[in-house]
């Protein structure tokens, strides 16, 4: 399955690709989406879920070694992430396996729904090569000041935060990738606003076809 062939959505039904840089409000954004009615469902969770089950657990475990990336006997997903964040090539292989099976276990979900909306964040979505699985594409947006702020109060040092962005697609590359972009700078309920009018519009359309 090539991801840039599959898509999300069944007929008749309307799916957002969610994502933006590092700390530009995702989850928030996931959550507003959510009030509004919509599905939602969060691409990281998937995998994590992915993670335990029997085949996929030893298929890493014997990739990647055991000693290395588990702790306790259980799978650590930092000390895979860090096995495979400078690696091209261990990324690839990890992606290659894991991709088709969450965009086939997100479109199981998105199907079994009743929501005419369902929303999915990827924060990798551009650098999957995922755009074409979505109706529409959003990503939120805010300036590099107070993007690198919010990651430091999670806790992340300048060197940590620097290292992640750098291996992914620049901000600006993203904004110019989206269908639909979200300044996310101001207050949080600047963005449960735009968020609602997005969902309204999108509800408006669909009943006019």
């Amino acid at each position: 399955m090539k991801a840039g062939k599959f898509s999300l959505a069944p007929r008749g039904r309307t799916v957002l690709g969610l994502t933006g840089p590092i700390a530009s409000g995702k989850s928030l954004a996931l959550e507003y989406f959510a009030r509004e009615g919509a599905f939602c469902v969060s691409a990281d969770a998937v995998s994590a879920e992915l993670l335990t089950t029997p085949g996929i657990y030893h298929t890493i475990s014997r990739k990647f070694g055991f000693d290395k990336i588990h702790t306790n006997g259980l799978l650590d997903k930092k000390k895979l992430a860090a096995e495979v964040f400078n690696s091209p090539a261990k990324r690839r292989w990890l992606e290659s396996l894991l991709h088709p099976r969450i965009l086939r276990r997100i479109h199981s979900l998105i199907t079994r729904s009743n929501k005419k909306i369902s929303v999915v964040e990827a924060p990798l979505l551009f650098e999957a090569g995922l755009a074409e699985c979505f109706t529409f594409t959003v990503c939120l947006s805010a300036p590099e000041k107070i993007l690198e702020a919010r990651a430091l109060k999670r806790g992340w040092s300048r060197a940590e935060y620097a290292s992640r962005v750098k291996a992914q697609l620049g901000a600006e590359e993203k904004y110019a990738r989206a269908d639909i972009v979200l300044e996310n700078a101001g207050a949080p309920g600047e963005l449960a606003k735009k968020i609602k009018f997005i969902c309204r519009f999108l509800e408006g359309t669909a009943q006019k076809r």
